[in-house]
């Protein structure tokens, strides 16, 4: 490669032995040609000083300009990145007007609380919202479809006990069904005509019921605007909340009605660990015990009225760890079945039973 400099340079000083009209005549040539690469290379030194000395002072500013931008932005990117949650996707992208951070306007709060917002009750939103779930074929009853679809608009997991009080507030014939007269009666009494008020009843009388939690204190209505503030009629939990053993023995029997199928006096076994999971269970965890032994022993097929209340009285008076039960009780034998096969276990494990001590 250096050779190959030596020469060219040697080539650049022997340009000026040419008469001025080669030189005038090469130019032109060059020009009419339009090759913009052999233009510069036939240049002479003394035109090439005229032509070329403006262009070194234009280079010179030209990156001096740019230059500062493009540092100002640097340093604007270096900011932003650590700060990037804070700023606007375009600030990201190099906008020196749009980098700074701004404070985003915030309405999750008012879209959150829509959904929730209480109406007062109204018999004709009532039959609209009643409308809004019927049956495409009978416009006069809630199916199950129609329940569903209720209870998760509602915000009422399916998998608890909610559906069944919603049932027994409506007094419903049906499982997972709600006619219209049902409906127009349930809330007038509880004087509710929208969801969120619907809500609020059941997982009220849940709290009180089955979770046994201490009742709500009542809401009167206010001096100034003698307006009760309550979201629904809170009369019937007040009723409850007065005696929650014969609301909860009331809710209780309900189910055995509700569960039983038109033309049977029982309900099946499997239908009755179902209610006693989710009704019996959260208040006496005991019977939990009791639907594994059922389950286990795989022999009992059905429960009758008589067994469904047994079930709640033995949960009523015998201690979670069993050491007052008495033997010579009348319980059904489903039970004593269970008490048998406890004390074996307990004989198993070194557990004193109740006829040792």
């Amino acid at each position: 490669m250096p050779p190959k400099r030596k020469r060219a340079a040697e080539g650049a000083v022997a340009e000026p032995t040419m008469t001025r009209g080669t030189r005038s005549s090469t130019r032109n040539k060059t020009a009419t040609t339009g090759d913009a690469a052999a233009g510069p290379s036939t240049v002479f030194a003394e035109d090439k000083e005229a032509a070329v000395e403006p262009a070194p002072k234009k280079q010179r500013k030209a990156p001096a300009a740019k230059a500062a931008p493009k540092k100002k932005a640097a340093a604007k990117t270096k900011s932003i990145k650590g700060n990037a949650a804070q700023v606007p996707a375009d600030a990201q992208s190099g906008d020196t007007e749009t980098s700074k951070p701004t404070k985003s306007p915030v309405k999750p709060k008012a879209v959150a609380v829509e959904p929730a917002k209480l109406e007062p009750y109204s018999p004709a939103r009532a039959t609209d919202l009643f409308a809004a779930y019927a049956d495409e074929d009978d416009k006069d009853v809630i199916g199950p479809e129609g329940f569903e679809k209720l209870c998760s608009d509602a915000g009422v997991s399916l998998e608890g006990a909610l559906p069944l009080i919603l049932a027994w507030q409506f007094g419903a014939t049906e499982m997972a069904k709600v006619k219209r007269g049902e409906w127009e009666k349930g809330t007038a009494e509880l004087r509710i005509s929208c969801l969120p008020a619907l809500s609020t009843a059941l997982h009220e009388l849940e709290n009180l019921l089955i979770l046994d939690k201490p009742p709500l204190k009542h809401s009167t209505a206010t001096k100034k605007t003698a307006v009760s503030v309550d979201p629904y009629n809170r009369s019937r939990y007040l009723g409850y909340a007065a005696d929650t053993t014969a609301a909860y023995t009331e809710l209780y029997m309900f189910l055995f009605v509700l569960s039983k199928p038109p033309q049977s006096r029982n309900i099946d076994m499997e239908t009755a660990c179902a209610m006693w999971s989710v009704c019996l269970a959260p208040r006496y965890p005991l019977v939990n015990d009791i639907i594994a032994f059922i389950n286990d022993k795989g022999t009992y097929k059905a429960v009758t009225k008589d067994i469904w209340s047994m079930m709640l009285e033995f949960c009523r008076t015998v201690s979670p760890n069993l050491d007052n039960y008495d033997a010579d009780g009348a319980w059904p034998t489903l039970l004593d079945d269970f008490m048998v096969e406890q004390s074996k276990a307990d004989s198993a494990n070194g557990v004193p039973t109740t006829s040792d001590q």
